[in-house]
């Protein structure tokens, strides 16, 4: 608390631009400001329109920081749909008119791997996103293989369908791909698909 009373005393003390003495307190013993309690009417109302100017300029400063940073927020908003427009365009232009049209429609396509054969079915979504499936359409796994940092959705599908059409390079792919489970909604799913 003490060093508080002594933040509060220098601030009042730029405030009103006095330079009193610092003593002690009759009262309570502690070093003091004299003039705290003799201050004249034009003293106070000169130290209030100044804590009023501080406070304003303080205040300004604010809210100009917080409009610099809607901006920024603003500008990098932009950026990222402007990568991801890009992004879906390029995936767009990669993909056959049947797989096109399944994106459309599904927000996933089929890719058939260039040296296994097997089929692959590749969902918009950052996680876990191919499915490996059996002949009769049923999810076996899923694949999870992405590149590191901030990359548009659309951009790693289009890397991962390229390397699992490639021949050279889907092997490589799946042993680098983590594995997992089937989810049980995606049997369900598959075999309902399969049997209509």
């Amino acid at each position: 608390m003490p060093t508080l009373n002594g933040a509060w005393r220098t601030i009042r003390r730029f405030i009103t631009r006095t330079n009193a003495p610092v003593a002690l307190d009759p009262e309570t013993g502690r070093a003091g400001d004299v003039r705290w309690r003799n201050d004249t009417p034009e003293t106070v109302h000169t130290g209030n329109n100044r804590l009023h100017g501080f406070y304003e300029r303080v205040r300004e400063q604010v809210l100009e920081t917080q409009r610099n940073s809607e901006l920024v927020m603003q500008e990098e908003m932009r950026k990222e749909r402007r990568a991801k427009r890009k992004a879906l365009t390029l995936l767009m232009r990669l993909l056959n008119p049947e797989q096109r049209q399944e994106f459309r429609k599904s927000r996933y396509f089929h890719v058939v791997g260039g040296s296994s054969g097997n089929r692959y079915r590749i969902r918009a979504a950052m996680f876990a996103n191919i499915d490996v499936l059996c002949a009769n359409g049923r999810v076996k796994h899923r694949l999870c293989a992405h590149p590191t940092g901030d990359v548009p959705v659309y951009d790693m599908m289009a890397a991962q369908m390229l390397h699992l059409q490639d021949p050279v390079t889907e092997q490589r792919f799946l042993q680098q791909a983590n594995v997992h489970p089937a989810l049980s909604d995606d049997r369900v799913h598959a075999r309902s698909a399969w049997i209509a």
